[in-house]
Order: structure tokens, then C-alpha cells, then sequence
């Protein structure tokens, strides 16, 4: 979407936005295009959105739509010194799929022990998702496996009858041992095991993405490595809390989850 306003349309900036529709959980893309004399900015739902320079005098921004972001038109707005634009992006309404599970007691009430670990980790993970370095992706992204997904982002679940969880991540069938590909290039920040997740790693794309592989049997790279699009990184396995063997991953964009397959279908 194009929409230049104001006086000065020889320095116009031009904004394009891409898909113009999202649902909820979405990602899309904001591209800027200035003059280059000024630094430009941009504001999304209250929020401001970081804007990277890719290339000559275009900027770029990954934009996350939160799960919870009610149907509507909305406006983005963009400004560089005395210059003002608006675009807008549309969230379609979308209903997530309910299902209901019964597990293990266990597996639903933890104990204190267990509660007092998870919130320890909760507040690891929670210092990672505002740090934001430059870009390290190239080009698409892509599925980290070859395999069916079992359960969708969004994915709202029951379990016996009592605790209600919305499904954040994506998971994707495979036996133990199945390889793990990353996504795009990127740094490796995490490597631990952890309550949940199991054998848990984390990769820094820049921008304020990072990728989650969870419940992996084996890393295949270690903390700090600088990784490839498509590099093994690790092995499906079925540590941590999980019913069986299969690969949970998740993707955060400035703090906030979003649908992985919504980023796999990102024209970049």
C-alpha cells in the first residue's frame, strides 16, 4: 500500500505495506523509502516499530500482530522530520481451533518445586525477547522440518476440563532423531534444558526475531555459533513436557509470539 501526503511529494516517502491483511498472530512487512536526510520512524498499535536500513535509502521493519488484536483497519504511522505518512494494515477476524486433552495430573498441576523452576526460566526467556541486533536472516524463510504440522499456532487448549492454554508455537510430527533445520541465519543464544521446553534452543535472526526449537533429543550446535539458513541445529526428541516425540517451535518479534507460518510466507 502507497500513500503519500503533504506538500513536498519530490521527497515523498513511500510506504509499502506487505500482505495489506493480517489475523491475529500475524507478521507482516513495512518497507520506507526516504530522501535520506532524516531519520524516519514508525508507530503501530501505541507501539514504536524499529526500522532497519537494507539497502540505499529504504528502511525496513518486521511487524508483529498480536493474538489477542481485535478485527479492524489500522493505521501506521511514519514520520521523518517535517514529513507524515499513514498506511494502514486490516486484521481479519479468525477463530482458532478448541481442543480438549485429558492428561496426567501432573502434567497439569505442577508442584512447587516444579512451579518455582518454570518461573525461574519464564524470567530467563523473559530478558531475551527485548534485546534486538541487526539483521542476520537472508532471504525466506523456511520450515524446520519436512514434516506435517500436528498443532497450529493459536491452537486453544483444554486440559481436563480445568486449565485453559493458548497453543504459541507450532508443532511439526517427527520420530526421534529427525533433523532440525534453522529457519534462516542467525546466531545461537540459547542452548539449555528446561522445564518445559526440554532441550531448548534459541537463535538471534536480528530484529528482534528469534526462533525457539523445543524438546529436542540433541543440539547439534553449540551456544554462540553463527548458523546458516537450513543448517541442521539439532534432533526431534521428546524432552521436557512433552506426550511424545515432535518438534514445538515458536517465533518472537519484539516480545510478542507470532504464526511461524505467517513468516514462512513473507516475500523478503
Amino acid at each position: 500500500m502507497l500513500v503519500q501526503l503533504g506538500p513536498d511529494t519530490a521527497h515523498a516517502l513511500n510506504v509499502t505495506v506487505n500482505p495489506k491483511e493480517v489475523i491475529p498472530g500475524d507478521v507482516f512487512i513495512l518497507k520506507v523509502e526516504t530522501d535520506g536526510t532524516r531519520p524516519a520512524e514508525a508507530e503501530f498499535l501505541g507501539s514504536k516499530i524499529p526500522l532497519y536500513p537494507v539497502k540505499g535509502n529504504q528502511l525496513l521493519a518486521m511487524v508483529p500482530v498480536d493474538i489477542d488484536t481485535a478485527p479492524a483497519k489500522y493505521t501506521i504511522n511514519i514520520t521523518a522530520g517535517e514529513q507524515r505518512q499513514t498506511a494502514a494494515i486490516t486484521v481479519n477476524s479468525h477463530e482458532f481451533r478448541t481442543i480438549k486433552l485429558t492428561l496426567p495430573e501432573g502434567k497439569v498441576t505442577l508442584s512447587p518445586e516444579d512451579e518455582a523452576r518454570a518461573v525461574r526460566e519464564a524470567e530467563l526467556l523473559n530478558k531475551i525477547w527485548p534485546e534486538s541486533t541487526t539483521p542476520a536472516w537472508n532471504g525466506r524463510f523456511i520450515s524446520p522440518t519436512n514434516s506435517e504440522i500436528s498443532t497450529a499456532f493459536g491452537v486453544k487448549r483444554i486440559m481436563n476440563e480445568k486449565k485453559t492454554s493458548v497453543h504459541k508455537g507450532t508443532d511439526f510430527r517427527g520420530a526421534t532423531g529427525t533433523p532440525v533445520k534453522a529457519i534462516n541465519a542467525g546466531t545461537v543464544i540459547l542452548t539449555e534444558d528446561l522445564f518445559f521446553g526440554g532441550n531448548t534452543l534459541i537463535v538471534d535472526h536480528g530484529m528482534g526475531l528469534y526462533s525457539i526449537y523445543m524438546h529436542l533429543s540433541e543440539f547439534s550446535v553449540s551456544k554462540g555459533d553463527k548458523i546458516l539458513k537450513s543448517q541442521i541445529i539439532g534432533l526431534i526428541g521428546s524432552t521436557g513436557r512433552a506426550s511424545g516425540p515432535h518438534l514445538h517451535m515458536s517465533v518472537r518479534l519484539n516480545g510478542l509470539s507470532i504464526n511461524a507460518e505467517s513468516l514462512f510466507k513473507l516475500e523478503l
